[in-house]
């Protein structure tokens, strides 16, 4: 992702590379500066209405054991950078160490959006991050492990808990009264067979450049192409 900071050294980079040029080559890199801002303001916000595609490792760490099952939040990184992940799928198996590649999807995307996850269900992916929430306010480990177990039983596990029932009709019930929105939490969809899909709250370290960059970056090759005009002349024939 390139910051206000990038921008400057790419530009004045260009600039210094530009100043070795004459001639027809000047023409040719004026006409590509040009045009290029352009491509960059049409494909930017196509690109921010897309899935990010990031990059989970799992190092083994969990909150504390449960019914021989590790109980999250899960320990790793997100592109690089430590994140806590909450894993809303009993039926793929992991193991410390491991990296996989995810598509991340923001849990108020259109109801289509989901078609790329494995339950393809939004309001579902709804009510299991309600039961994070709740599990996060917990404060003994057997109601953390409780509302954890609740939130497999979307992808097929038996709780061996029986409060399991009534937390995912709580979870419904808030969801349908539009009691959570969703809002700053998004789903991680491995790409492959192997990986679970997690959770995460905040959003972390998205892999894409962002759009505001890219109209930045274009807002500076836009300049530069009018000081090059002013610098260099079209060569007369």
């Amino acid at each position: 992702m390139l910051d206000r900071n990038g921008v400057r050294l790419a530009s004045s980079l260009l600039a210094e590379y530009l100043v070795s040029l004459s001639g027809a080559t000047v023409n040719s890199v004026k006409r590509m500066c040009l045009v290029l801002p352009f491509v960059l303001l049409v494909l930017a916000p196509a690109r921010a209405g897309s899935k990010n595609i990031d990059t989970v490792y799992f190092n083994g760490q969990f909150a504390f054991g449960d019914h021989g099952v590790g109980i999250p939040p899960y320990g790793g990184t997100l592109n690089g950078q430590a994140a806590e992940f909450y894993c809303v799928d009993f039926t793929h198996d992991i193991t410390g160490g491991k990296t996989w590649y995810v598509t991340a999807l923001n849990l108020n995307s259109s109801t289509t959006a989901f078609g790329s996850t494995r339950l393809d269900n939004k309001t579902k992916y709804h009510e299991m991050a309600w039961l994070i929430t709740q599990m996060e306010g917990a404060t003994s480990n057997t109601t953390k492990a409780e509302y954890q177990w609740a939130i497999w039983s979307f992808t097929g596990a038996v709780s061996p808990y029986s409060m399991s029932s009534t937390f995912v009709g709580e979870a419904l019930t808030a969801v349908d009264d539009g009691l959570f929105s969703g809002k700053g939490w998004e789903i991680l969809t491995p790409i492959g067979t192997y990986g679970q899909e997690f959770l995460v709250d905040p959003p972390q370290v998205a892999s894409t450049p962002e759009p505001s960059s890219m109209l930045l970056f274009g807002t500076g090759l836009i300049g530069l192409s009018l000081a090059i005009r002013k610098k260099w002349p079209a060569k007369q024939l």
